[in-house]
């Protein structure tokens, strides 16, 4: 008897649930379709991996509740490792679908093999979990219908994939037209499941059923498994509208920062006075101009974007050219460019521009464009000319002092500047470069080099300045006198960093210096003959009165000896006194004679008490004309001097001739005084006191300027020289009235002083 094949049935509300399913399942593969595409890196595979188990649980749940949806009049149990190996076939096609619809293009090969793999994997989900049936019967397929069933697994899943691929940009909301592909989507995959079940047929055997491993359903299970698949694609879908939320929010804050970004840029640009832009290479027509590029280049941003030649219509006409030609030349190479032109804006303002520009190329290496930035240099350019001239002006300036500037690095022991007149005060040549700076040492004359290298050491241990002078030979063996100054640079840590200066040429001011000193010497020279042919008749009185002492004295030893006994022993006398008298009269003419000298100052120890006993004894008779008194007052052990003889000499003289000119004419007590005495710091003091008409009234501040005189045949020289020749000595000349009568000299020498050179 032939078998009749068994009479199933289906729960149409089991149905119905399978297809809800499925509509549920293809909205989250939608969904979650986005997430995939919006994801990156790492997180793309966790959502392929995550999304791929959410949808292929779906997709095998529908299945399940489907199979469940057909009802056989015998038992059906189920072996569950087939049909967990099903829904590994469900996630894995799920995996190959979501995988698809994340590519940033879906090319008709990779749709057409994307459908099939994911095809092949729905119908064999759907078999392997037939084969996963337990029951007392044997199952049959229709082959037509089983191809029949895989052809539309191919088609659904091609459907599925273009739908997802379409709908996967929707952003918030459910969508309508995500809905409406999950219904399309959702109503055919149960095509292709009923019309697999329809393939099957089930004869009853008698066979033994192998029921290891295999469990039955029970409405609960059922129940169960449509929980589990509402859970999971909740999760799922929540988990996308988590991670929607959150990609929106981020956006929205990078929207913001983005906004601020371009908010700060237009501030930069604006404080900057530089402009962006993007040109397209090929036609020339601007792309992109920002708001500061308008400001920049003198246009309307309201006419819009002018072309490229409108652009150059504003370069000044002396600039076109070079412009156009750069730009073409660019473009030709397809490499940067970095160029200077003007612009003339609309009112006929000229501003100075600075442009850089970058090519910008496609995938394939075709140059698509230039984008750049234009910048007003107007100010800068109007800096860098103040400073060239500026430049210019110090160093003709540096030229006219002959001083050159420097800056040294001390850690480094080279310098950092040294300007063109530094090269020629030290005879260098300016392509010797830094170099030269080295070299400058084996310059300095040899009997400087250790004064000044120690004002040196010593200034970079105390980090102060230093100013010294000191000679420097040149090659051709010319000498010259420099005077140098060092000022120290220190770093925030308080570290000495470098030395800033200057060295100036002051050969010819020395050589002035010394024109000034022998004019000086001979003027002295001159004031010290015309004081002495003033005290001819002092001074011939002074030598006459030893000479008629001598020749008394003479005849007086000649009587003696004479005598018809002479007697020697008064003719020895008056012979001695004959012999003082004559030596009294050669002092005074030796003394006279230094005067009239015209030698170079002779410095050496000198004892001020000396000299006045010269002066008091050469002016004595000078004095005895006009009936004035000279008195001493000598300090007892009074320190010597450095000086030269002579100029002190002269001083002196001065005021005691200024003195008894000054009482000369006077009523009343004549007394002209000679003080000495200990000064304070190691000096001494020497005053000129008379009784005399005292300072020229409103006029005392004038009395040591040179040509002021208030004698009627006087020079005005003589206390301006007495003046520069104290100074010299490092002492100080003043005067002032006295108290009753009169006025007072006072003289201030110091005891150690440098000899000068």
């Amino acid at each position: 008897m032939a078998a009749v094949n068994l009479i199933g049935s289906y729960n149409y509300a089991l149905v119905a649930l399978s297809v809800f399913i499925a509509i549920f399942a293809s909205y989250a593969a939608l969904d979650l379709a986005s997430r995939v595409t919006a994801a990156d890196g790492w997180n793309r595979a966790l959502w392929v991996l995550g999304g791929a188990s959410a949808m292929g649980t779906g997709i095998w749940s529908m299945h399940y509740i489907g199979m469940l949806a057909f009802v056989l009049p015998i038992p059906v149990a189920y072996h569950w490792p087939t049909v967990l190996l099903s829904l590994l076939a469900a996630i894995l096609a799920a995996v190959i679908a979501l995988y698809v619809v994340s590519r940033q293009k879906m090319s008709e090969s990779r749709a057409v093999a994307g459908s099939l793999l994911m095809g092949a994997g729905i119908a064999g989900m759907h078999y392997i979990g037939m084969a996963a049936m337990r029951l007392p019967a044997i199952c049959q397929f229709n082959s037509f219908l089983v191809v029949l069933s895989v052809v539309l697994a191919i088609l659904i899943s091609l459907a599925a994939l273009w739908i997802s691929f379409h709908f996967r940009d929707e952003k918030t909301g459910i969508g309508r037209e995500k809905l409406a592909g999950a219904v399309v989507m959702g109503a055919a995959i149960p095509i292709m499941h009923y019309t697999g079940m329809a393939a099957a047929s089930f004869t009853p055997s008698g066979a033994p059923v192998d029921l290891s491993d295999a469990v039955s359903i029970s409405a609960l299970g059922i129940a169960g498994i449509v929980a589990v698949t509402f859970i999971v694609l909740g999760l799922a879908l929540l988990t996308s509208w988590m991670d929607r939320r959150f990609a929106a929010k981020t956006l929205e804050l990078q929207e913001e920062k983005l906004q601020r970004s371009e908010a700060y840029l237009a501030e930069a640009q604006r404080l900057s006075r530089t402009g962006s832009w993007a040109r397209v290479s090929a036609t020339g027509a601007m792309r992109y101009w920002s708001e500061e590029c308008y400001r920049v280049l003198g246009f309307d941003p309201h006419d819009g974007l002018p072309r490229f030649e409108t652009f150059l219509q504003r370069v000044h006409p002396d600039d076109q050219a070079r412009v156009r030609e750069i730009s073409a030349a660019a473009g030709r190479d397809k490499v940067d460019y970095e160029t200077d032109y003007r612009i003339v804006h609309p009112g006929g303002e000229i501003r100075d521009i600075h442009v850089v520009a970058h090519p910008v190329f496609n995938s394939t290496g075709d140059l698509v464009e230039y984008v750049g930035t234009v910048m007003d240099v107007t100010e800068r350019k109007q800096s860098e000319e103040k400073l060239r001239q500026s430049e210019a002006y110090l160093a003709e300036a540096q030229k006219i002092t002959h001083t050159g500037s420097w800056v040294w690095d001390v850690a480094a022991q080279r310098a950092l500047h040294l300007s063109e007149e530094w090269y020629r005060i030290y005879g260098f040549d300016q392509e010797d470069g830094m170099s030269a700076w080295n070299k400058r040492s084996e310059r300095i004359h040899i009997d400087d080099r250790a004064r000044r290298q120690q004002a040196i050491d010593r200034a970079i241990n105390e980090k102060s300045d230093y100013e010294l002078e000191y000679r420097i030979l040149l090659p051709g063996g010319a000498v010259r006198h420099l005077h140098s100054v060092g000022h120290p640079v220190l770093d925030a840590s308080g570290s000495l960093v470098q030395f800033v200066g200057s060295s100036t040429d002051i050969t010819e001011r020395r050589q002035a210096e010394e024109a000034l000193r022998q004019a000086q010497a001979d003027l002295a020279r001159i004031s010290r003959v015309t004081t002495m042919g003033e005290l001819t008749a002092s001074l011939a009185h002074e030598v006459n009165q030893p000479i008629a002492a001598a020749v008394t004295d003479a005849n007086t030893c000649l009587r003696w000896l004479n005598r018809d006994h002479p007697d020697l022993e008064e003719a020895r006398q008056a012979a001695s006194r004959v012999v003082k008298d004559a030596t009294r009269a050669a002092e005074i003419i030796n003394r006279t004679r230094l005067l009239f000298k015209n030698v170079s100052p002779q410095w050496e120890p000198v004892d001020m008490n000396e000299i006045i006993r010269e002066m008091v004894a050469l002016m004595r008779s000078e004095a005895a004309r006009y009936s004035i008194s000279v008195r001493t007052d000598l300090a007892a052990d009074l320190p010597r001097v450095m000086g030269d003889h002579v100029q002190l000499q002269q001083v002196l003289m001065n005021l005691m001739m200024n003195s008894i000119d000054a009482m000369k004419d006077v009523n009343g007590m004549r007394e002209l005084t000679v003080h000495s005495q200990r000064g304070a710091n190691e000096g001494l003091v020497v005053s000129v006191s008379d009784t005399g008409v005292g300072l020229p009234p409103r006029q005392a501040d004038q009395i040591f300027d040179a040509f002021f005189t208030t004698k009627p045949h006087g020079t005005g020289m003589g206390l301006r020289i007495s003046r520069s020749i104290v100074e010299s000595h490092g002492g100080r000349l003043w005067a002032a009235d006295n108290s009753s009568r009169g006025a007072s000299f006072h003289v201030t020498l110091p005891v150690k002083v440098e000899v000068p050179e």
